[in-house]
């Protein structure tokens, strides 16, 4: 659950950078780091441990630079500490990532043949080398489009350069990636909710696309080098001022906002006056779906259990679930006549995401059962169902299982009703006690 955070501006950054990589500390990690570029030099600062660890050693030294990436880490290539811990620079080249690199291995050794020297165990440090090797003989881009095409396993990348003070590259496969604008300066962030404090406008970087950041100007790329336009997507102020309130922590206050998230769940999927479920934007005729399968990892999967049985005993379909993480290596007969949907609370689960990719290549119906309606799983599903219970930050899910299950049963009543497995009488009692729920919660 690594974060990143980079920032190029014509201010000073790396106190800001400081106050986003606070902002990822919900996702855990054991280690932090920020990498600026100060009077042509790269200069790190990194610590085993927490954040607050990081600003102490920062302030001693005073680190300057109007450029910069920062990175909170969760151990997965060698133990937690302060030469493991991201940024890893080069003498050219210092990048921040999270993700894998599954031929780490055999890049590292290609790497060393060559002469370049590795100081910590991570597979992290292989992309700071294989860039500083492809710059000698190539522009940006195409050490870019060369790197990647390199690179085997999931990532999100930020990288700055020693000799290109007015830039920095930001990259993704599989792990999400986010790129704010701003006045005279813009931004990286693996969270757009560590972007909220500097900006509400924000753009999403899609699978095998990098992106060219300078202070007044942002370039996107597909994987070949084409440039491409994004779209610019506008956050509200409501989510950019979502903080602990009066609550001691965000856990204790995402549990009692639970009676909200069913009030407006229910409001935005029942109608009142005419007792009916308004999931008006179905794509499919609900006749022609024999099958349903859920899949989701961790709380989502969870969800997906318990939604099992609901499907089960109200429709007609066959129901199945699967654990996102196995979906894409097992041999998937596809059928026709199935629903996939997908449930994940931020929408950018990386197993969950190359799952709905491999429906979709399949051209399968899909859903997506997601928090964040802007989320790479949202944007590529045929169909969405927000679960409307606003930012969870905890890293235990409370609100967000519960907006999941209450969704899940709504689509489960909605297909019953439409395939007639159960009667109109029961379907209105089935929203009636819905509309119930809201009350019940609230009480002691």
């Amino acid at each position: 659950m690594c974060g990143i955070i980079g920032i190029i501006s014509t201010k000073e950054v790396s106190s800001r950078i400081i106050n986003s990589l606070k902002k990822l500390e919900y996702r855990g990690y054991d280690s932090a780091g920020i990498a600026t570029l100060v009077d042509g030099n790269i200069n790190e600062v990194k610590c085993e441990g927490r954040v607050d660890v990081l600003e102490k050693d920062l302030a001693k030294l005073n680190l300057k630079g109007d450029l910069g990436i920062g990175h909170v880490r969760w151990a997965t290539h060698g133990k937690p500490s302060k030469v493991n811990a991201h940024p890893h620079s080069s003498e050219k080249v210092s990048v921040v990532h999270n993700g894998i690199i599954e031929n780490s291995t055999i890049l590292k050794k290609f790497l060393e043949k060559k002469g370049y020297v590795f100081k910590s165990q991570t597979d992290t440090e292989v992309i700071a080398h294989l860039v500083t090797d492809y710059l000698k003989k190539n522009s940006l881009r195409d050490t870019i489009i060369k790197v990647l095409n390199k690179l085997h396993g999931s990532f999100a990348l930020g990288i700055i350069f020693k000799d290109l003070n007015d830039l920095m590259v930001g990259a993704r496969r599989g792990s999400p990636l986010a790129v704010g604008y701003g006045p005279n300066e813009n931004y990286l962030g693996s969270d757009s909710y560590a972007l909220k404090s500097m900006t509400n406008k924000i753009s999403y970087l899609d699978d095998g696309e990098f992106c060219i950041l300078k202070k007044d100007q942002i370039e996107f790329f597909q994987s070949n080098g084409k440039q491409i336009n994004k779209e610019v997507m506008n956050l509200s102020k409501e989510e950019i001022n979502y903080d602990k309130g009066d609550y001691k922590y965000f856990m204790e206050k995402e549990i009692e906002e639970q009676p909200t998230t069913i009030n407006d769940c229910i409001n935005e999927y029942v109608d009142k006056f005419n007792n009916q479920i308004n999931i008006y934007n179905f794509p499919w005729k609900t006749n022609s779906l024999k099958s349903i399968v859920l899949i989701g990892c961790g709380t989502a999967y969870h969800s997906c259990l318990v939604a099992k049985y609901w499907l089960e005993q109200y429709t007609n379909m066959d129901v199945s679930i699967d654990i996102a993480s196995e979906f894409r290596y097992r041999k998937v007969r596809f059928k026709r006549d199935c629903l996939y949907v997908f449930v994940s609370q931020s929408g950018e689960t990386a197993d969950t995401f190359a799952a709905l990719q491999l429906c979709k290549k399949n051209k399968m119906k899909t859903c997506a059962i997601v928090n964040v309606v802007e989320s790479s799983i949202a944007r590529d599903a045929d169909l969405v169902l927000p679960i409307y219970c606003g930012q969870e930050i905890g890293v235990a899910s409370t609100k967000a299982f519960l907006g999941q299950m209450l969704v899940l049963y709504i689509l489960s009543i909605k297909i019953s009703f439409d395939q007639k497995s159960i009667s109109k009488k029961i379907y209105q009692s089935k929203i009636k006690n819905l509309l119930l729920l809201s009350s019940s919660a609230k009480k002691p």
